[in-house]
């Protein structure tokens, strides 16, 4: 039996973390699940599992010491009372101590690297890498980015499929805000569950979106998909591979995202 402790996050993450599962479970035949998460996750895939705080919002431009000091403090306790085998990081706010903590020990650490990151790498698993770990990614561009060569493509953007939540109809358009749109979420968002969203989509002509794995689900279900990223350069990278890849998807270069979204919120 190996005991492989998983360290996800809320969201985003916890959502795609059965495509780790189904990696891991090629590689080790008997596995015992931990898992360190800041929120409930969407995917019950463990029994057994520590809360740790998360030290920076999402998207955000700030650290919080306190939370970082706690996580730090927590990660410690979980590691001495698990000892486990693996240490998978998934989700830098929640994982990154664990890594390196993990990597100073006795148990292999994998750091898996956001599907958006098509050529530049995130700090985290470049961190986690220099410490040794292992950093499993999802394009052969971005292989030698990291300070040590135990990088390995495992495509784990290509194993995501979509095909459960696509329809023959379609009708009207679908904005949705990113998290760091403060205003546009709190006014005209609701929160719905995940899977939600992508039948919604699956059923939907166009969808407005920015640059980060929700334009990914788009461009798999929606008759046409509009991208604004960010300017941040790996949203900027994700945008231009989505539109090299997918022939329903655009990147709007002249429109702000509030001129896309009082265009298109409209229909």
């Amino acid at each position: 039996m190996v005991k492989i402790l998983l360290g996800s996050r809320h969201g985003g993450h916890a959502t795609r973390t059965h495509l780790i599962k189904e990696i891991l479970e090629e590689e080790y035949e008997e596995i015992d699940y931990i898992v360190a998460t800041d929120h409930k996750d969407d995917y019950e895939y463990s029994e057994k599992k520590h809360r740790v705080p998360s030290f920076r919002p999402t998207n955000g431009k700030f650290y919080r010491p306190i939370k970082a000091l706690k996580n730090l403090f927590k990660s410690v306790n979980i590691l001495r009372k698990e000892r486990p085998d693996v240490v998978v990081c998934y989700g830098a706010n929640t994982s990154i101590f664990l890594g390196i903590l993990a990597s100073l020990t006795w148990s292999k650490v994998v750091a898996v690297e956001s599907e958006n990151r098509t050529q530049e790498p995130s700090i985290s698993p470049r961190v986690l890498n220099f410490f040794g770990a292992e950093v499993w990614v999802s394009y052969d561009d971005i292989l030698e980015k990291y300070p040590k060569d135990n990088v390995v493509n495992k495509g784990l953007i290509q194993r995501r499929t979509y095909e459960e939540y696509k329809s023959e109809e379609k009708e009207g358009s679908l904005v949705i805000p990113s998290s760091t749109d403060e205003e546009l979420m709190e006014k005209h968002w609701e929160h719905i569950p995940h899977e939600e969203l992508l039948e919604k989509m699956g059923e939907t002509e166009t969808v407005v979106t920015r640059a980060g794995m929700t334009s990914y689900e788009a461009a798999n279900l929606a008759e046409k998909v509009i991208i604004k990223p960010y300017e941040h350069i790996h949203q900027e990278n994700f945008a231009e591979w989505l539109e090299k890849e997918y022939e329903n998807v655009e990147i709007a270069k002249n429109k702000t995202f509030r001129e896309l979204f009082e265009e298109h919120n409209k229909e």
